[in-house]
């Protein structure tokens, strides 16, 4: 297929349709349409992470006794790179050169990212609570996620984390036909 000029000067009204060589008529006003279709679903979809709609309420229960209920959010692709960065631990290295993962607690990685995705009101009530913080000996929050949250648990609100971020099965599939 030959390059074709597309700036907007050089946009003949017609294009090759599925690739069989015929043209087609463009619609304008279509095309229009469509672009500010697109733009209303990306400032939608931009701005639909904090909000409250987005939010699934998680109950911790022992023994048929709830112990614990706070509210989780999606989280970004970058807040989960810096959860995995504060849970590497790093080789000693020189000025100017790349860090070298040694390990990677992910022990830490997984109540990073359940402190990250709390909601920060939740969080500052249930993980950032300074007098359970000094009751347990600990100094930070997601250490309290650590120390409260079983194994189990901790799987379950990950699995509802990645759930909300989009890591399920709603999003239609596409394939390159």
């Amino acid at each position: 297929m030959a390059n074709r000029n597309t700036t907007p000067e050089a946009f003949d009204e017609s294009v090759d349709y599925e690739g069989s060589g015929k043209t087609a008529p463009v619609d304008t006003e279509e095309i229009l349409m469509n672009e500010n279709d697109l733009l209303a679903g990306l400032l939608d979809l931009g701005r639909s992470k904090d909000e409250s709609a987005n939010y699934h309420k998680i109950q911790i229960k022992r023994g048929g006794v709830l112990k614990l209920e706070f509210r989780i959010r999606p989280i970004t692709e970058d807040e989960t790179q810096v959860c995995l960065r504060r849970a590497n631990r790093y080789a000693p290295s020189k000025p100017g050169q790349p860090k070298k993962v040694l390990e990677t607690n992910n022990a830490k990685f997984r109540s990073l990212l359940i402190y990250t995705a709390t909601v920060d009101e939740d969080r500052a009530k249930v993980w950032d609570n300074r007098n359970a913080l000094e009751g347990l000996g600990l100094y930070e929050g997601w250490e309290m996620v650590d120390r409260v949250l079983l194994a189990g648990e901790k799987s379950r609100v990950l699995d509802k984390i990645d759930e909300i971020s989009g890591f399920d099965d709603d999003m239609e599939e596409f394939a390159g036909n």
